[in-house]
C-alpha cells in the first residue's frame, strides 16, 4: 500500500521548515558575525582602546510592521584608569552599521530580545576580533 497524498504533502512541509529553519541559522550567524566585526572596527578606531566586554549578545527589536533590526548588545570597559566603569554599547545593523555607547545604547538594549536563549556570551568572540583588528592596523 503507497502512503496517502497526507503524508507526502506533510513530509514535503516538514522538509521546508527544516530547511528554512537551518538558512534562519546560517543568515543570524552571518549577521552576527557582521556586527562581531563592525563593532570590533569601530572600537579599533576610537580612543580609549577598549579594556573588555561583558554580557554581549545578539538581540533583535521589532518595528510596528513586524521587520526586525538587530543589533549587538553589551557592556565594554574602556581603558583610561584601572578602575574604569562598565559602559553598554550597542552596534546596530543599517547600512552598514551605528554604535552607540552610554544611555541611549542601554535603552535600546533593553527593549530588545535576545535571539538566542541560554547564556551565549559573544565577549571572547568580539574580544578576539578586536584584538585582530587593532594588530591590523597597527603593522
Amino acid at each position: 500500500m503507497l502512503p496517502s497524498r497526507a503524508f507526502w504533502l506533510a513530509l514535503l512541509l516538514s522538509v521546508a521548515a527544516g530547511t528554512d529553519a537551518h538558512e534562519s541559522s546560517a543568515y543570524l550567524q552571518d549577521l552576527q558575525n557582521s556586527l562581531i566585526a563592525s563593532s570590533a572596527s569601530d572600537f579599533a578606531s576610537h580612543a580609549p582602546r577598549p579594556d573588555g566586554f561583558r554580557n554581549v549578545d545578539l538581540r533583535y527589536r521589532e518595528n510596528d510592521h513586524g521587520a526586525r533590526s538587530y543589533m549587538l548588545c553589551g557592556q565594554v570597559r574602556m581603558a583610561v584608569s584601572a578602575n574604569a566603569d562598565w559602559v553598554d554599547f550597542a552596534t546596530i545593523k543599517t547600512d552598514p552599521y551605528e554604535q552607540w555607547v552610554g544611555s541611549t545604547a542601554a535603552d535600546m538594549c533593553a527593549r530588545a530580545v535576545p535571539v538566542s536563549p541560554g547564556d551565549m556570551d559573544l565577549s571572547d568572540a568580539l574580544q578576539t576580533k578586536l584584538s585582530h583588528s587593532t594588530h591590523a592596523s597597527n603593522p
